[in-house]
């Protein structure tokens, strides 16, 4: 008695490759290296005393509020309110990151606009050798007092 699993067909012995799973591997392999490799146009590499901040300035100043970063101190509007020691805060008091003598000097500075975020922009000079813990202080007071259009002052080097 015959079965259906008893006689087996005779299996072709010449093994043929398929690459067609291979290629789609090699494919998906590509398009994720090629996605991952960074190609870009700037290339970095500053050093030899590091003297970076300049840029140039496509749109135009307004005539606004101005806060100035030197070595010495933090001035608003050409007036001083903090003291520094070479750029760094000498003794002022904090709440978080925000000065509280430069919070209220920046409020003092808004209070005549009746019309909020009507001048919420500020201009931040800060020299170049302003450590950014510094700047983050000025920058989160600034913000705390209601600027939110905070502009870095930077020159152009043509």
């Amino acid at each position: 008695m015959k079965t259906k699993f008893s006689s087996k067909k005779k299996l072709n012995e010449d093994m043929n490759l398929q690459i067609t799973s291979m290629a789609d591997i090699f494919v998906i392999l590509l398009v994720f290296l090629l996605k991952s490799y960074s190609t870009s146009i700037v290339n970095l590499s500053p050093s030899d005393t590091n003297k970076l901040p300049e840029a140039s300035v496509e749109s135009t100043i307004k005539e606004t509020l101005k806060v100035e970063i030197v070595q010495n101190s933090v001035l608003v509007d050409q007036k001083e309110v903090l003291r520094l020691k070479d750029f760094e805060f000498n003794g002022e008091t904090f709440v978080g990151d925000v000065s509280e003598k430069l919070l209220q000097a920046l409020k003092e500075q808004r209070k005549p606009n009746p019309i909020p975020n009507m001048e919420s922009n500020l201009l931040v000079m800060a020299d170049e050798r302003t450590p950014y813990a510094t700047l983050e202080k000025v920058l989160a007071s600034a913000a705390q007092a209601g600027f939110v259009d905070l502009q870095l002052v930077v020159i152009n080097p043509e």
